[in-house]
Parts: structure tokens; sequence; C-alpha cells
């Protein structure tokens, strides 16, 4: 009894595999009729599957992007440390030394002059 009932198991599994392989699932009623359901479904997977990937592409650009911009902002802290350092006053005297110009010891002194607006002359 086992042997037969396995048999037939057998059997079922065999043309299953037979009917898929074959291409004759393709005529039959329940296949037609949930023909445009499936197209419908696997349509839908393939534009789940396209958005992964330009999702996953975009991510790779703004990690890109961000690893750039974490440089030039390191680059911009050197350069700005490097032209305060440049520009200090003791660092210009030392520099200058040579050219023959000095750094004023005295305080600049504010001149004042008052003029008058010329009058316009009328025709």
């Amino acid at each position: 009894m086992k042997e037969q009932k396995e048999t037939t198991k057998k059997k079922k599994g065999g043309k299953h595999v037979m009917n898929v392989l074959g291409g004759t699932f393709l005529v039959r009623e329940k296949f037609t009729k949930q023909f445009f359901f499936m197209a419908y479904v696997t349509v839908l997977l393939m534009a789940i599957i396209t958005n992964t990937y330009i999702a996953e592409e975009k991510n790779r650009e703004l990690t890109k992007a961000t690893k750039h911009l974490n440089d030039l902002q390191v680059e911009y802290i050197q350069v700005k440390s490097a032209i305060m350092e440049a520009s200090k006053q003791s660092v210009l005297v030392k520099r200058l030394e040579g050219t023959g110009l000095k750094e004023a010891t005295e305080p600049l002194k504010r001149i004042n002059m008052n003029v008058e607006p010329e009058k316009k002359m009328v025709p």
C-alpha cells in the first residue's frame, strides 16, 4: 500500500515537472485567466528592482560627494590657517626687513578738512 502511494506521488511530481518543461501549463484555462495578473506582478517586481538599483547608485554618489566635501573643508581650514599665520604683523615685519619698509611706531593721525560745497551757478 505504502509503495503504491509513494509511486503515485512520484508520478504526480514528475508530471508537474514535465508540464513545466514541456510548456503544456501555458495552454491551460487557469493560466490564461491569470496571465494578465502575472504580467502585472512581473512588471511591478521589475520596477521595484530598478528602483532599488537607482537608489543604491544615488547613495553611492552621495557618499562620494560627502567625502569630497569633507576633504574640501579640511583644505579650507589649512589654507585659512596658513593665511592667518602669514598675515601676522610680526611675520610681515620680518619678511619686509630687507626692503627698507619699516613698522610705524607713531599712531595714526586724523586730518579733518572743512570744505565748503561749491555754489551752483544758475544761468
